[in-house]
């Protein structure tokens, strides 16, 4: 059976999927299978790091319960399929948050942790696994290892970030943030070129979330122009309780699997062109929801549609600050 990653690049076939409810199902079906093992999540991630071509990988759709939470302090433990989507519906309406999430809502917990996510809180609150403080760890040979910072540290520090490799996450315990509300007072600023970026950037660090967009395509005096986006969790309490919940399905899709010039660089100047001019104003300032926040396109079903037959791989990384002008300007040429 055929499986591919979000990004549709690439194809893997794969010999069997198992789908364990229990963790005793999960660890006799960790020992029945004959090829090598993967856990997979919701598949979200680009690349192959979701994929086990040739082998067996682990669904963690059915181990989706919670487990524990603690209203005082807001640690909740829940297993491995439970999804940021389900956290939010779950404890939003009473003061909770993720600590960090990903630019789509549909992640497990166990993916999160297998793949260290980060999100525009990045420069405040780091990445996912430093919410983390505990897990179970389920090898491939049966054993079952209690992992944290000071427990089985060894283990812990290879999960994180280990793609999977080290076994099936079981459950995990993860310190929530308290918020007042489902809102975000956020601004949105265009900026005309890299250094004008650079400042936005060391000026925002009180704000909780930043992520900036460019227009890569750009070229001459506009080389280097975007639009920088910012914002906090707002004090406002929402007065409807309906406003925490937002919509809860996509209410647009991609019926059909795109022709390959769709994602060409002459329709993606294109793009660029009205994206950054659809904000008239250079500073623009607004209250938005949570969801229209971070999740933007979560509200489209099977988006990753657009990407056509050929696919896409996204590429990330990390420059030192002293150095970022270049970098930049080598990255974009």
């Amino acid at each position: 059976m055929n499986f591919e990653s979000w990004g549709r690049f690439p194809v893997a076939e794969h010999q069997n999927v198992v789908s364990p409810s229990t963790h005793r199902e999960a660890a006799r079906d960790l020992q029945l299978q004959p090829t090598p093992l993967l856990p997979r999540g919701l598949g979200r991630s680009y690349g192959d790091s979701c994929l086990n071509n040739s082998g067996t990988l682990v669904s963690t759709a059915h181990l989706d319960k919670f487990i524990s939470f603690n209203a005082s302090t807001g640690l909740v433990r829940c297993e491995a399929g439970v999804t940021l989507e389900d956290l939010i519906l779950t404890f939003l309406p009473r003061g909770w948050f993720p600590p960090v999430t990903a630019g789509t809502k549909f992640v497990t917990i166990g993916g999160a942790i297998a793949n260290d996510i980060h999100g525009k809180n990045h420069h405040r609150a780091g990445n996912f696994s430093h919410h983390v403080r505990a897990f179970e760890l389920l090898r491939s040979d049966g054993t079952q290892l209690l992992c944290s910072r000071t427990e089985n540290s060894d283990y812990f520090r290879a999960t994180v970030g280990g793609l999977g490799l080290t076994g099936l996450i079981l459950w995990a315990e993860l310190q929530l943030k308290p918020v007042q509300g489902p809102c975000i007072n956020m601004e949105s600023i265009k900026f005309k070129n890299l250094d004008e970026f650079f400042t936005l950037t060391a000026e925002s660090n009180e704000y909780e979330y930043t992520v900036s967009w460019l227009d890569c395509l750009a070229t001459g005096r506009r080389f280097g122009r975007g639009v920088f986006m910012r914002g906090s969790h707002s004090e406002a309490t929402a007065k409807n309780p309906d406003k925490f919940f937002h919509t809860g399905v996509a209410w647009k899709t991609v019926p059909f699997e795109m022709p390959d010039f769709v994602l060409s660089k002459p329709s993606i100047a294109v793009f660029n062109f009205f994206y950054y001019h659809k904000q008239l104003r250079k500073h623009a300032r607004g209250v938005q929801h949570y969801d229209t926040f971070f999740y933007p396109l979560d509200s489209v079903s099977q988006w990753n549609k657009i990407y056509g037959s050929r696919g896409f791989l996204q590429w990330q990384c990390v420059v030192p600050a002293g150095e970022r002008g270049e970098v930049m300007k080598e990255i974009l040429a």
